[in-house]
């Protein structure tokens, strides 16, 4: 019988994006459509490139220029430096050209830098998709100015795989933490409203304390949701299994009964009599009880009209789904009810 443990957790993702320009500039297109699946690199909104083109053509024209200048420079530089040798001019003139050719050198760098950064500029005018996932709802439109790092223009969330957050009650963290040291336990989700649907996850994290104000430790399950069967923000239900009693003594639950001081079931002996004996349930999942004790497992229980029976009465056993028939003469009834043996 699986050792279970219930929750309600919430589903998060584990990536989410808020896609902001790295640029200043007019929207030009938007080329996707609210809620849209995305994959990373997909075009989501392209920015006016025409100022962003000027700016790059106006920094190679100046890298041009200062490539041609240090040429220039390195050029006289040499030719001062052979005169220097043959002692047609001093030795510092050479020096000033050498000095003045490695600054011409140091200006082509800083034009070159200059390329790339207006290059750069232009790249961020095509804004694409950082993540898989789904595209939530275009804050901005075309025709819209938008300024650097400073505006949201969609949220893009990942669906596949998704996260659960729960809490459980410190009393089950001993459960917990043997269900982790036989491996990452398997989390069942089931989510509400009609039409209920489940989804397969694991255990994989477990907070590293108790908190005080609640009694509660936070644990998290990850789910591949293949189907997308899990949503950001939803509520869900949580059946996790710990463990496993392999030898346990289970019930239906429709056998089980309330009394005055305890739980009790009836127990119909070889001679067609019954007998009330108090158990102790350990819990009960899917209509099951499992018994810590007062049935030892193959015995017959009733778990139909209980309240018919009193200690010793005869039991008549019938089918299950047969109807009772009414008596045909003054007679003094026989309780009937309807048996199953208790399973191990």
């Amino acid at each position: 019988m699986p050792i279970t443990v219930r929750a309600i957790g919430r589903v998060t993702s584990p990536a989410t994006v808020a896609v902001k320009s790295q640029v200043t500039g007019t929207i030009s297109e938007v080329h996707f459509t609210d809620g849209q699946a995305v994959k990373v690199g997909d075009p989501l909104f392209t920015i006016d490139k025409r100022p962003f083109e000027v700016a790059l053509e106006q920094s190679k024209a100046s890298q041009a220029e200062a490539q041609t200048k240090a040429d220039n420079a390195r050029e006289q530089a040499q030719r001062y430096a052979m005169l220097g040798k043959a002692g047609s001019v001093s030795k510092e003139q050479a020096a000033d050209f050498d000095v003045a050719a490695r600054a011409a050198l140091s200006a082509v760098q800083v034009a070159t830098a200059a390329v790339k950064g207006a290059q750069l500029q232009l790249d961020y005018c095509s804004i694409v998709s950082p993540i898989n996932g789904r595209a939530g709802k275009a804050l901005v439109t075309a025709g819209n100015v938008v300024t650097a790092n400073q505006v949201d223009l969609v949220i893009v969330n990942q669906l596949a795989p998704v996260e659960v957050t729960f809490s459980v009650a410190e009393q089950q963290l001993t459960a917990v933490q043997r269900g982790m040291a036989a491996g990452r336990p398997k989390v069942m989700a089931r989510t509400s409203g009609l039409d209920r649907q489940t989804a397969a996850g694991e255990l994989v994290f477990v907070d590293n304390n108790v908190k005080a104000a609640t009694g509660t430790i936070e644990l998290k399950a990850a789910f591949q949701n293949d189907p997308q069967i899990l949503w950001p923000g939803q509520f869900v239900n949580l059946r996790m299994e710990v463990g496993v009693d392999l030898q346990a003594v289970v019930a239906p639950a429709a056998a089980v009964q309330d009394g005055q001081d305890s739980k009790f079931v009836f127990v119909i002996k070889p001679d067609k009599t019954a007998e009330l004996r108090k158990v102790v349930v350990d819990r009960t999942a899917n209509d099951e009880s499992v018994i810590t004790s007062g049935l030892e497992g193959g015995e017959q229980i009733v778990i139909d009209g209980q309240s018919r029976l009193t200690v010793g009465s005869a039991v008549e056993i019938v089918p299950h789904s047969a109807a009772p028939m009414p008596p045909t003469a003054p007679t003094t009834p026989v309780p009937a009810a309807t048996p199953t043996p208790s399973r191990p």
